[in-house]
């Protein structure tokens, strides 16, 4: 037998290094995905059932009321604080939604949130919290497996998209709310139009999503928040929410944001958008009159962009006052 060379040992001992690396992370996948499936069953049934839940999410008035009433001593006159209609402050309501397809919307009156679809109760779980005395509920919805798990478990498995979880969330419209949404990882279609809001706070992430206003919406958004992060985010109708404040942060996605709508005429809205790593787009209508200031990240003033044609020069057609800082990203203005 030829005696092997230096080079040709040296090749032979990389070959067989490798080929034993390799088949360790083989066999450490193969083991990953059977741990994986392991987990997974042990949570229970994957067999996506329909659900249809109903959550009450503020007491009656009366209730609240007659709770009043009854802590009133008798020496102060009780019939008379029983007959006494004391405000409460608006209801602070978070929806909270991960993984899935999912769409809010207005429902009916009666101080009741429907929540309804589509999910596999060994792998998601919908919770709901609440806390009377300070008036704050708080809806769920998450996968209980770990994400390992899902990562591993769906090696060499069939495309799963039919089992994804689907919901339909329905806010009754009609209660005073600050509302906060949260949904990531999945697609959500959103109309918040007609319901009565204070402060709203979105944070979408991690997918596609769709904000509209389809029609106005009970008095007016004092301010109005949203994060988008890691994915598409779009606001329709903006107008029809009549802000006051508008406070925007998008970071590695892309951003259209329609300011069409009803807004009041005479009002006066301070628009505030950052973004960073995407595409900023805003669709503003001829009608309202703007004021912009385009900013970088240093606060210095940046070149603003074109924008298509003028504006309302009426004094008393609503103003925006518009502010965008960028950094990283393309910003476009589009009036119609």
């Amino acid at each position: 037998m030829k005696k092997l060379s230096g080079w040709q040992k040296a090749g032979m001992i990389a070959g067989v290094g490798c080929f034993s690396i390799l088949s360790v992370l083989v066999i450490g996948v193969v083991v990953a995905v059977l741990w994986a499936r392991s987990t997974i069953a042990e949570l229970g049934d994957t067999t996506p059932a329909t659900v249809e839940r109903t959550i009450p999410i503020s007491a009656p008035a009366a209730d609240v009321t007659a709770a009043s009433a009854t802590a009133e001593p008798a020496a102060a006159g009780g019939a008379a604080a029983a007959g006494t209609e004391t405000s409460s402050p608006p209801l602070n309501l978070t929806i909270d939604l991960q993984e899935g397809v999912f769409t809010i919307r207005p429902g009916s009156a009666g101080g009741q949130v429907q929540v309804q679809g589509t999910f596999a109760p060994g792998l998601y779980e919908l919770t709901e919290n609440h806390d009377a005395a300070a008036r704050r509920s708080t809806i769920r919805f998450r996968s209980k497996a770990p994400m390992w798990a899902r990562i591993f478990a769906g090696f060499g498995g069939s495309d799963d998209s039919a089992d994804r979880p689907e919901l339909t969330v329905l806010i009754p419209p009609g209660a005073p709310m600050d509302l906060t949404l949260r949904v990531s990882m999945g697609e959500s279609r959103i109309d918040l139009g007609g319901l009565s809001l204070g402060n709203l706070d979105v944070d979408a992430s991690m997918g596609d999503h769709r904000l509209d206003f389809g029609r106005p919406v009970s008095g007016s958004v004092r301010r109005l928040r949203l994060d988008a992060s890691m994915g598409n985010l779009s606001v329709e109708n903006l107008g029809n929410a009549r802000p006051q404040a508008v406070e925007t942060a998008g970071s590695m996605g892309n951003l259209t944001a329609d300011l069409g709508g009803a807004w009041a005429p005479g009002s006066d809205a301070a628009l505030s958008f950052t973004q960073s790593m995407g595409e900023l787009t805003l669709r503003v209508p001829s009608e309202v009159r703007l004021q912009t200031d385009f900013r970088n990240t240093e606060g210095e003033r940046a070149e603003r962009p074109p924008v298509d044609a003028a504006g309302s020069t009426d004094p008393q057609a609503p103003l925006l006052r518009l502010r965008v800082t960028s950094s990283m990203s393309e910003t476009r203005v589009v009036r119609y």
